[in-house]
C-alpha cells in the first residue's frame, strides 16, 4: 500500500506547533500510522526545521503538508487566538470537500492544550461543516477532569466546563496521556496513550557520554534537557545549584538554549561554577541525546507549579537507567512516585531539592541497581510499539 493509494483510509492531523514535544508526539503518531493510512498534515505556515526534517525523516511517512495562513514566529510554544485558530478551521473546511467523496475520514486535533478556547467557540460550527469528519482530541494536560485544586479551582472549573463543551459540541472522543483518568474511564474517553520513546536509549552508552561530555567517572552529573525556561524550572535550579556546588562532584549539565530572561544569571552561574556547570548550546541531534542521557546520574524535572502535564523525556531517561529528579506536583511526580524511579522534591523548595539530591547521590550499588531495574521496566510499559498500539485502537485502525 502507497501514501498515494486513495483507497486508503485518511487521516488528517492538526498540529499547529509543530515543535519540541509537539514534533515528538507528531513523529510517534506518524510511526503508528505508517503503510495503513494516507495522512494529511494540517500546520503553520513557517512548520519547516531542522528538528522536523530529521524527525518525519526518520519516521519513514512523509506526509502531505497543508498550512494554514498564519505564521506563529519561530514559536515553540503558544495559545492560538481566534483569528490564528480559525485560518486552520477554514483549511479544514476546504478538505471536507475534498474528502467528502471518501465517504468519512479521521480528524485528529494533536493538542487541545494550545487552542483550547479558540475551539470551543468554533466547535459547533464545525461540527456542521466537517460532515464526513470522525473527530478525535488528544489534550495533555487533564488534571481539571479529575481534580480542582484548591489554589486552581476557579481555573479548573472554566478548563473542564470548555473541554467537555468542545468534546460534546464536535461530538469527539478524548485521547490523553494521563493514565489518572483512565482509571475513572468517562464516557467521552477514547483512550489513554503511553508517554511514547523510541531510539537506542540505554545505561550502555554511559561511558561515552561522560567523555563527550568531559565529566570523570566520580562525578554525580544532574542533566536538564531542552529548551530552559520558566515552565521548566530554570530559574528554580539557577538558584538551586550554589546550594548544592559545595560538593564538588556535583555537575549539572545544560543541554539546550536559555530563555532570554535568564540568560545574564546563567551567565553569572556559569562564571562562578566554571568546573562544574557544562552547557550545550548546539543543535543536538537525536543519535546524540542517549549518550547525553546516560551520562546522567539525575535526570532533571524541576517543572514550576502550573505545569502538571506529561513529559516525553522522562521515559528516556528511564529507558538510559537513570534516576528521575522531579517536582513533586502534577502527572510527572505522579509517575516518579508510583513507579520508583527516583526522588521527588516540592516546587521551588531549595532544602526539599537539597534533601531528594543528596539521597539519589548516595544510593548503593545495590539499590543503584534496583531504581535501574524499575526505571527500565517502566520505560518498557511506554516503548514507542506500545504507544502505537493504543494510538491505533483508539481510531480503531
Amino acid at each position: 500500500m502507497k501514501q498515494g493509494d486513495l483507497r486508503l483510509r485518511t487521516v488528517v492531523l492538526v498540529e499547529p506547533i509543530c515543535r519540541g514535544s509537539r514534533l515528538q508526539i507528531l513523529a510517534n503518531v506518524l510511526s503508528a500510522l505508517r503503510d495503513r493510512v494516507n495522512v494529511i498534515l494540517v500546520t503553520r505556515s513557517d512548520y519547516q526545521s531542522d528538528h522536523f526534517n530529521e524527525l518525519i525523516a526518520s519516521v519513514g511517512l512523509l506526509p502531505r503538508v497543508v498550512t494554514a495562513d498564519t505564521d506563529l514566529g519561530g514559536a515553540w510554544m503558544k495559545n492560538l487566538s481566534f483569528n490564528e485558530f480559525d485560518a486552520f478551521s477554514q483549511v479544514l473546511c476546504k478538505l471536507e470537500g475534498e474528502l467528502a467523496q471518501e465517504g468519512g475520514y479521521d480528524l485528529v486535533f494533536m493538542a487541545l492544550d494550545d487552542y483550547l478556547a479558540a475551539f470551543s467557540t468554533h466547535a459547533m460550527l464545525m461540527k456542521l461543516r466537517l460532515r464526513n469528519a470522525r473527530v478525535t482530541c488528544i489534550k495533555y494536560r487533564v488534571e481539571y477532569l479529575f481534580l480542582l485544586t484548591k489554589n486552581d479551582r476557579f481555573r479548573g472549573v472554566v478548563l473542564r466546563l470548555l473541554t467537555r463543551w468542545s468534546l460534546f459540541a464536535i461530538k469527539a472522543k478524548l485521547l490523553t496521556f494521563d493514565e489518572r483518568l483512565g482509571v475513572l474511564k468517562p464516557n467521552y474517553l477514547a483512550g489513554v496513550l503511553p508517554d511514547p520513546w523510541f531510539g537506542p536509549f540505554s545505561p550502555e552508552y554511559r561511558e561515552q557520554g561522560r567523555s563527550l561530555l568531559g565529566v570523570s567517572p566520580g562525578d554525580f552529573v544532574v542533566l536538564t534537557l531542552g529548551k530552559q525556561d520558566r515552565r521548566k524550572g530554570f530559574d528554580f535550579l539557577i538558584e538551586a545549584f550554589p546550594k548544592v556546588a559545595s560538593d564538588k562532584r556535583v555537575k549539572m549539565v545544560v543541554v539546550g538554549t536559555i530563555a532570554a530572561p535568564f540568560s545574564a544569571a546563567f551567565l553569572a552561574l556559569k562564571k562562578r561554577f566554571p568546573s562544574q556547570i557544562v552547557h550545550v548550546d548546539d543543535f543536538v541531534p537525536e543519535a546524540d541525546l542517549p549518550r547525553y542521557f546516560s551520562a546522567s546520574d539525575a535526570f532533571l524535572l524541576p517543572y514550576s507549579e502550573d505545569f502538571t502535564a506529561t513529559s516525553g523525556t522522562l521515559a528516556r531517561a528511564a529507558a538510559s537507567g537513570v534516576a528521575a529528579l522531579a517536582t513533586s506536583h502534577g502527572l510527572v511526580g505522579y509517575r516518579v512516585r508510583e513507579n520508583r524511579i527516583g526522588e521527588t522534591f516540592e516546587a521551588r523548595n531549595y532544602a526539599s531539592f537539597k534533601w531528594a539530591l543528596d539521597v539519589l547521590a548516595s544510593l548503593t550499588s545495590n539499590e543503584r541497581q534496583d531504581l535501574r531495574r524499575r526505571s527500565i521496566e517502566f520505560s518498557e510499559s511506554c516503548a514507542l510499539p506500545r504507544f502505537e498500539m493504543a494510538f491505533r485502537a483508539a481510531l480503531n485502525i
